[in-house]
């Protein structure tokens, strides 16, 4: 007797289950090679109050208040202060000098009883936009002792996204050829060489000095506290 034919079972085809999808994350533009600041944190709204039972909190919390309050005010008096002296120091340090290789990098001020205070002069100048009047004062020496200082920032949130990249892998093509130009803007100044501090005094009057000196500021601070043997605490 033939044997009953077993009913034959289709396979059923194995499918393989989906990958995960992938994270969406940030489109970032690759800034190796640059120097980037990590954006500051922000700072909460609202915070925990301490819990004062007994009043004593709110009573620390008055005192430093104001004794912070006369401390600020202190201070604008104190730098008042030493304003009004180094504006007074300057003229003599540079009738002092004038002429002179070897320049001292303080001026002492006394009390009637001894105790004193230096003014120094740091080989430290801020800038200037305008050639013209110090080109009119230095004449000559302008193009030796000064030169131009400037730097470029890039607005990257002002570039248009599909040309972020380029702009930074070439930096050399023009801007606009991206319609980025407002992007980049440009800060120069005229600053004095390492040269000028010293050499100042010997090439220029003291009257040029101080001219020089409203166009191109020298740092200067009022020094209180000094080492032993009265040399300047650094």
């Amino acid at each position: 007797m033939p044997k009953a034919k077993t009913p034959s079972v289709a396979a059923v085809p194995v499918v393989a289950a989906a990958p995960p999808a992938p994270a969406t994350g940030l489109r970032k533009v690759s800034l190796a090679g640059f120097a980037v600041q990590s954006p500051a944190g922000k700072t909460a709204k609202s915070y925990p109050l301490l819990p004062d039972p007994d009043g004593q909190v709110a009573e620390m919390v008055a005192m430093i208040l104001d004794q912070t309050a006369q401390l600020e005010a202190l201070d604008g008096s104190v730098e008042l202060l030493k304003s009004e002296l180094i504006a007074i120091a300057k003229p003599f340090y540079f009738q002092h000098h004038a002429g002179q290789h070897a320049v001292a990098s303080s001026i002492e001020a006394r009390t009637a009883d001894g105790k004193a205070v230096r003014v120094g002069f740091s080989n430290s100048y801020r800038g200037t936009a305008d050639e013209a009047a110090l080109v009119s004062v230095a004449g000559d020496h302008a193009a030796r002792f000064f030169k131009q200082n400037f730097e470029i920032k890039i607005k990257g949130e002002a570039i248009p996204e599909a040309a972020v990249e380029p702009l930074l892998a070439e930096l050399q093509e023009l801007f606009a050829r991206h319609g980025a130009s407002s992007a980049l803007t440009a800060k120069a100044t005229i600053k004095p060489t390492k040269e000028f501090h010293t050499a100042r005094h010997t090439l220029f009057t003291p009257q040029q000095n101080a001219a020089l000196d409203k166009i191109v500021p020298i740092s200067a601070s009022v020094k209180t506290k000094l080492g032993r043997g009265g040399s300047d605490d650094e």
